[in-house]
């Protein structure tokens, strides 16, 4: 058997499809990241839904310990607005409606060089809204 002489050509679909494989994980990774602090926003936001439940509105203490966990999350421009700020009285529609930015990284390429990507931090707004009957 005579040895065969080899190419770059042979092996140029494996490194393609290496470097797909590596970018496709890039991107999964990235949204999961999304993903899961957009679990924990939710996850917070309905634990003070069920304070309020109970008090009828969202009072200063809660607030205060509401953006506190938001912010240690490394959520950015939290806003409250909407939200039911004094006693809704029994039996009526409280809300509670967060708007805030989740900060992640993005994957980037270089406009000049195809080949160059770069990780950017970004944000990516998002808006839990909760309603439910007061308690009180």
């Amino acid at each position: 058997m005579k040895k065969r002489k080899g190419s770059v050509v042979d092996i140029l679909p494996s490194m393609i499809m290496v470097i797909a494989a590596v970018i496709l994980i890039t991107v999964f990774f990235g949204l999961y990241q999304i993903l899961s602090l957009n679990e924990d926003v939710k996850q917070i936001s309905r634990k003070y839904m069920l304070t309020m439940e109970t008090m009828g509105y969202l009072d200063a203490a809660s607030r205060t310990s509401l953006m506190q966990d938001l912010s240690d999350l490394q959520v950015t421009d939290i806003d409250l607005t909407g939200s039911t700020m004094t006693d809704a009285g029994y039996g009526n529609a409280v809300y509670l409606q967060i708007t805030c930015k989740l900060p992640i990284e993005q994957l980037n390429m270089d406009g000049n060089d195809m080949l160059r990507f770069f990780f950017e931090d970004g944000t990516i707004p998002i808006r839990v809204r909760r309603m439910s009957t007061a308690k009180n």
